[in-house]
């Protein structure tokens, strides 16, 4: 830390102080995406000193991110998120360390990137990515900071926690997924929800790293922010699922005795074949109607392009009593 005088606004709050400040620059903080929640939470967690910042995403700016994604321009589309958002967090804080991975975050590499980490900020908004950093962080006893937001509605919460801080996990409290899709690409978000959220996660996150008090730790922050209305939930009880749960895989985990089924439209699957052999197409939007057709199997194994909509047919599948279920989730890019 080399220049307190830079942060004399932050340290005069009670709750953070100058040994605050000092923990926050010894702190290492990993955000997995730079979307709408992680380029606020990443410019805020920047300004407020925190030494170490290390950026997941692998995806490029698109017009569509400009209402929301603050760190972004119109000259940033086409350009990695990931890298600009590195450039513009660098110019907001030089003193502390900045880094960042262009590739996606996969099972092969969660473990390494997350490494050393205090905490993990899941930003991504993808339950996919969030039952893998979930995975990922229970076992390792880092705290995960996962936070959501669509349309004007946002929830954030801290799960696994550390040693001497225990958490249930994120698929302790969401041991089901949703039947459809709810993601800004299919059922939109404002801006400004994603700020107010973003904010509280970034809050939430310096009230962790400088040991303050009443954290959301095992806790749900739900949030109405149309109406402006907002609860809290207590989810410290919340048992570890201990029953037939989605199995997280590569592609060079399907066995031959797998019985595979790609669940994206027609389009997709001949514009863009799989790396592996399928036995069976089914489009999740008929999954539901057709689930008949599928035959039992040792293991069902559920594949799309990025894994979000393979985990929704998995727990359909789950749901209609198939016990040994599998999606498979991309590697690195």
């Amino acid at each position: 830390m080399t220049d307190l005088h830079r942060y004399s606004r932050q340290t005069l709050v009670s709750q953070v102080g100058l040994e605050g400040q000092q923990r926050l620059a010894s702190s290492r903080v990993v955000i997995v995406g730079v979307g709408g929640l992680g380029c606020l939470v990443g410019a805020q967690l920047a300004g407020a000193g925190v030494g170490r910042i290390h950026l997941i995403d692998h995806d490029v700016v698109d017009i569509t991110n400009l209402h929301r994604q603050v760190l972004f321009r119109e000259t940033d589309i086409g350009q990695s998120k990931s890298l600009t958002a590195l450039r513009e967090l660098r110019a907001i804080n030089s003193d502390i360390e900045i880094s960042a991975t262009q590739s996606r975050l996969s099972i092969s590499n969660v473990g390494a990137l997350i490494e050393d980490s205090l905490l993990v900020i899941d930003a991504a908004d993808n339950f996919a990515t969030s039952y893998l950093l979930s995975d990922a962080c229970l076992a390792a006893h880092i705290p995960l900071l996962s936070a959501s937001v669509n349309k004007s509605f946002g929830y954030l919460g801290t799960f696994c926690g550390s040693d001497t801080a225990p958490a249930p996990s994120l698929r302790a409290v969401f041991p089901k997924l949703p039947k459809e899709q709810q993601s800004c690409d299919t059922v939109g978000v404002t801006g400004p929800s994603v700020g107010v959220i973003a904010s509280l996660q970034a809050q939430e996150a310096i009230k962790l790293l400088v040991g303050g008090k009443d954290q959301l730790l095992g806790k749900l922050l739900y949030a109405d922010l149309w109406n402006y209305k907002m609860h809290t939930m207590d989810f410290s009880k919340a048992q570890e699922p201990c029953d037939s749960q989605i199995e997280l895989i590569t592609a060079h985990q399907i066995l031959d005795s797998d019985y595979v089924i790609d669940v994206r439209e027609s389009h997709e699957t001949a514009a863009e074949p799989q790396s592996f052999e399928t036995s069976l197409c089914l489009p999740l939007l008929q999954f539901d109607k057709r689930i008949g057709e599928i035959p039992e199997s040792s293991r069902l194994v559920l594949a799309c392009r990025s894994g979000q909509r393979a985990l929704i047919a998995a727990q359909c599948l789950l749901d209609h009593g198939h016990i040994s279920v599998a999606a498979v989730l991309p590697d690195q890019e």
